[in-house]
């Protein structure tokens, strides 16, 4: 099926950079806005790709997110990463290039 194919290349582009096209992404914001299960879905993706970075990436990532290197950094990142996709806080132009207003997102605010 193509849409769980989209859902996954963006979960898997969250963490990472990665090609993900406005169509794409357009796409995968308009399920995982209409669908909660599918949002916990590409949440459980992005969190399985994000949880296998080095040490010294999570540690970069909780410094950037202001938590606890202690705390679940991967799986808070892929949540606040995905309720901002879903609510359209964040835009294709935001997720793509890591944008300030896409910072804020995972910062928490």
């Amino acid at each position: 099926m193509r849409i769980p194919a989209v859902l996954t290349a963006l979960a898997a582009t969250a963490m990472l950079s990665g090609c993900v096209t406005e169509s794409s992404y357009r796409q995968a914001q308009e399920i995982v806005r209409g669908s909660p299960a599918m949002k916990r879905d590409a949440i459980d993706r992005c969190y399985s790709g994000a949880s296998r970075a080095t040490p010294a990436r999570k540690a970069q990532m909780a410094k950037i997110m202001n938590v606890s290197p202690r705390t679940n950094v991967a799986r808070t990142y892929c949540t606040r990463a995905f309720n901002g996709i879903a609510s359209g806080r964040i835009t294709y132009e935001d997720f793509r290039t890591k944008s300030p207003r896409f910072i804020r997102v995972i910062q928490g605010r």
